[in-house]
C-alpha cells in the first residue's frame, strides 16, 4: 500500500515537473508586477530608518534587513525578467518546432567548413529546446536560492551587531575588564562564519575531509540554525549531486560580485566640477516645495522665493544629538522613556511634562540670523513636518522690511561637547539658506 502511494506521488511529481513552466511564468509575471509596484515603498523605508536614527544610533541595525530587502528586490526583478524572456524564447522554439520540425542541415547548402561548425554547435533543434528548458528552470530556482543566501548573510551580520551591542552594554555597566570575556566570543563567531562560508562556496570541501569534519560539525549545526540555512538546504544539496547543478552553485560567487560591482557603478563626466562645493551650492532640501531627501536633518523654509514678507522656518529635532544639549540647558526637565513599545506608550513623565518649559528648552538651542543680524524674541512652536515627517520647531520670520533681492538665513545650533578634558556647550553654524524677496 505504501509503495503504491510512493509510486503515485512520484508520478504526480513527474507530471507537475513537466507542467511547471506554467507555474513559473505565472509566479514570475505576478512577482514582477508586485515588485514594480513596491519600488517606491521600499525606497521610502530608508527615510523611515533615517528618522529613527535621529533618535538613537542603535537603530542602525535596521539597515541590515533593509539592505537585504533591497538586494533581494534587485535580484528578483532582474532574474525574473530574465526568466520570462528565456521562457518566451523557449515557447517560441516549441511553436517553431511544430511548424518546421527539426533542422535539416542538408537543405542549408552551406560550405563544408560552416556545415561542420553548425552541426557541432547546434547538433539538433530538439536538444536546443531541451537546453533552454533546463536553463529556464535553473534560473528560476537559482533566483530564490540567492534570496535565501542574502537572508542568511543578513542574519549573520545581525549576530555580529548583537554581540557588539552586548559587549558595549556590558562594558558600560560592569567595566572594561569584561572586554576580555566578550571579545573572544565575537572573534569565534566571526571566524566560524568565515569557515562556514568557505565550506559553502567550496561545495562542502570541509565536510568531505574526515580529519576536519568532526570539529566542523558543531560549527555547521550552529550556523545552520543562525542563518536559517535548513530552509534552502535541500535545494543546495540537490544541485550538488550533478555537474550541471555544481556549476550553478559555483556561479553564485561571480554573480554576486558582478551584481555588487554593477550596483556600485558610478560614472563621472564632469571634469571641472569641484568635489568640495557646499558653500558655493544651493540644495533643494533647504526648501519645503523642492525637498528631495525626506530624511534630511537640515533646517528649511517654505520656498526660495518670498512674496509676502513672511518666511516659515523649520528647525528639526535630532534626538541623538540634541538630547544632551537639552539635558544640560534644563536639568530639571525629566525625560520620558524612549524605545520601541507595543500598543501605546502611556509614560507618565511624558504626559506630565510641562510643554511650555520643554518648548523654551528647545528654543534655547538656536540662534537665527538674517544677513548677519541676530533676530530676537522669536515665537517658536512644536511642529511635525508634513513632508519629511521630522519633529521639531517652527517659527515665522517677518522679513517685510528687507529690500527686493537675495538674502540669507543663518541657523546656529547649540552643540554639546563632552570628552575627558572638556564638557561644554557652544553654538556652531549649522546651515545658511539663501532666499529671494520679491
Amino acid at each position: 500500500m505504501k509503495k503504491d502511494k510512493n509510486k503515485s506521488f512520484t508520478k504526480w511529481l513527474e507530471i507537475l515537473q513537466q507542467e511547471s513552466w506554467q507555474l513559473e511564468l505565472l509566479i514570475s509575471g505576478f512577482a514582477i508586477f508586485l515588485l514594480a509596484e513596491s519600488y517606491e515603498p521600499v525606497l521610502n523605508l530608508d527615510d523611515q530608518i533615517s528618522l529613527l536614527l535621529s533618535g538613537s544610533a542603535y537603530y542602525e541595525f535596521l539597515y541590515i534587513p533593509y539592505q537585504v530587502m533591497l538586494g533581494a528586490w534587485y535580484v528578483l526583478i532582474i532574474n525574473l525578467i530574465l526568466h520570462v524572456l528565456l521562457r518566451g524564447l523557449w515557447i517560441s522554439t516549441i511553436g517553431l518546432r511544430y511548424v518546421s520540425g527539426d533542422i535539416d542541415f542538408n537543405k542549408l547548402n552551406t560550405s563544408p567548413k560552416f556545415d561542420r561548425f553548425l552541426r557541432t554547435k547546434i547538433v539538433s533543434f530538439d536538444l536546443y529546446i531541451q537546453q533552454l528548458e533546463k536553463l529556464c528552470s535553473s534560473v528560476f530556482g537559482f533566483t530564490f536560492l540567492i534570496i535565501f543566501i542574502l537572508i542568511s548573510g543578513g542574519l549573520y551580520v545581525v549576530g555580529i551587531f548583537i554581540l557588539a551591542i552586548t559587549m558595549q552594554w556590558i562594558v558600560t555597566r560592569f567595566g572594561d575588564i569584561w572586554v576580555l570575556v566578550i571579545v573572544p566570543f565575537l572573534l569565534l563567531y566571526l571566524l566560524g562564519g568565515l569557515v562556514y562560508f568557505f565550506d559553502f562556496i567550496t561545495l562542502g570541501w570541509i565536510k568531505q575531509k574526515k580529519r576536519f569534519a568532526r570539529f566542523y560539525y558543531p560549527i555547521y549545526r550552529f550556523f545552520s540554525v543562525i542563518t536559517l540555512a535548513f530552509i534552502y538546504r535541500p535545494i543546495y544539496y540537490n544541485l550538488l549531486d550533478n555537474k550541471y547543478g555544481r556549476n550553478i552553485v559555483l556561479f553564485l560567487i561571480p554573480y554576486l560580485i558582478g551584481f555588487t560591482l554593477i550596483a556600485s557603478l558610478n560614472v563621472n563626466s564632469h571634469a571641472y566640477l569641484p568635489g568640495n562645493r557646499t558653500l558655493q551650492s544651493i540644495s533643494n532640501n533647504f526648501y519645503d516645495d523642492t525637498v528631495e531627501d525626506r530624511s534630511s536633518y537640515s533646517a528649511s523654509i517654505s520656498s526660495k522665493f518670498v512674496k509676502n514678507g513672511f518666511v516659515q522656518l523649520f528647525l528639526p529635532y535630532v534626538a541623538r544629538n540634541d538630547d544632551q544639549v537639552i539635558k544640560a540647558i534644563c536639568p530639571n526637565l525629566k525625560p520620558a522613556k524612549t524605545g520601541i513599545f507595543f500598543f501605546s506608550n502611556n509614560d507618565p513623565l511624558r504626559n506630565n511634562m510641562n510643554a511650555d518649559l520643554a518648548l523654551d528648552c528647545h528654543s534655547q538651542r538656536f540662534k537665527i540670523y538674517v544677513n548677519d543680524t541676530l533676530l530676537n524674541n522669536l515665537k517658536y512652536r512644536f511642529y511635525e513636518h508634513p513632508t519629511r515627517k521630522n519633529l521639531g520647531l517652527i517659527t515665522v520670520l517677518d522679513l517685510g522690511y528687507l529690500a527686493r533681492g537675495e538674502h540669507a538665513i543663518k541657523v546656529n545650533v547649540k552643540i554639546h561637547q563632552n570628552n575627558n578634558e572638556n564638557d561644554s556647550l557652544f553654538f556652531r553654524e549649522s546651515v545658511v539658506i539663501p532666499f529671494w524677496k520679491e
